[in-house]
């Protein structure tokens, strides 16, 4: 596809309490590393492995922290994170109908993320609202 202008932009990051998690469980990893319990590791390499959990982490979270919804002139660009590597491309042509809705995401889909099968799939990322694209064959994408 060529580049082609965006005519909107929704960026969706993960809910606090989900950052807070994330960012809490590398602090419990490093923690003792860096306080040197346990181990009798030189102080230059316990630094060395922190740092290389904490790149790890920051990597993780550029990749797949929030969603990012993009209109095109021509397709819907879904992806995760600040970098287009995990994503999905609708093009208009495969979209019948689209609603905007209230849904549950820990019952319908088992929480927010990339989830559901067969013809009923989800990108979200927080909240209890979504837009949902119906496509061909009636395949549904709950996005948000």
């Amino acid at each position: 596809m060529t580049d082609e202008r965006t005519t909107y932009r929704d960026v969706s990051p993960w809910p606090g309490l989900a950052d807070a998690l994330f960012w809490g469980s590398i602090a419990v990893c490093c923690y003792p590393l860096l306080a040197g319990w346990g181990t009798d590791l030189p102080l230059v390499t316990r630094l060395l492995a922190a740092g290389s959990i904490m790149f790890v982490a920051v990597g993780l979270k550029l990749l797949m922290g929030g969603l990012t919804v993009l209109v095109k002139e021509t397709h819907v660009l879904v992806h995760l994170g600040s970098i287009p590597i995990v994503k999905k491309v609708i093009p208009f042509s495969e979209i019948y109908d689209l609603e905007s809705i209230r849904y549950r995401p820990f019952v319908e889909f088992g929480g927010w993320g990339l989830s559901g099968t067969g013809k009923k799939r989800a990108w979200t990322s927080r909240g209890d609202q979504a837009v949902v694209l119906t496509l061909s064959e009636e395949r549904r994408l709950y996005y948000r």
